[in-house]
């Protein structure tokens, strides 16, 4: 980290989802959860919540993997708890089958402790064509 002059301003260290902030002495100064200092948002995740609120009738598990879970927790800030309620909310408005809560806790927890942020749709039609097809289905 430096400061607007470029001057070194200390250096932070981001483990299990927590970013410890020490001076240019290595003196601890404060910690935050989630990454430090915080990413600016450049892409427009409003798409995400449009697929969240309508439901997705195929592709859900790769959906709440790489994309949901990411979103609620590292760009929303919700924790476990409402992020497992909300994807648990979006698992079974469309479609059937069965989630389980140690598996939504698990994605969570990976998701939080690598600070993983969601893709933009231009990436995950690169890496997953199959559910952005799905997606711009449902999105219209």
């Amino acid at each position: 980290m430096h400061y607007p002059d470029d001057t070194p301003a200390g250096y932070v260290i981001y483990q299990d989802g927590t970013s410890k902030v020490y001076d240019e002495d290595g003196n601890l100064l404060f910690e935050v959860e989630g990454v430090f200092p915080p990413i600016p948002s450049k892409v427009n995740y409003s798409w995400i919540d449009t697929i969240l609120e309508k439901g997705l009738p195929d592709g859900r598990k790769r959906f709440i993997l790489y994309v949901a879970s990411r979103y609620l927790v590292n760009v929303k800030n919700l924790n476990e708890d409402e992020a497992l309620e909300k994807l648990k909310e979006f698992y079974y408005k469309t479609g059937s089958g069965k989630i389980y809560d140690a598996w939504i806790r698990s994605v969570i927890k990976g998701v939080k402790t690598k600070g993983l942020r969601p893709p933009s749709l231009k990436k995950l039609q690169e890496k997953d064509p199959e559910l952005y097809e799905e997606i711009r289905r449902v999105l219209g």
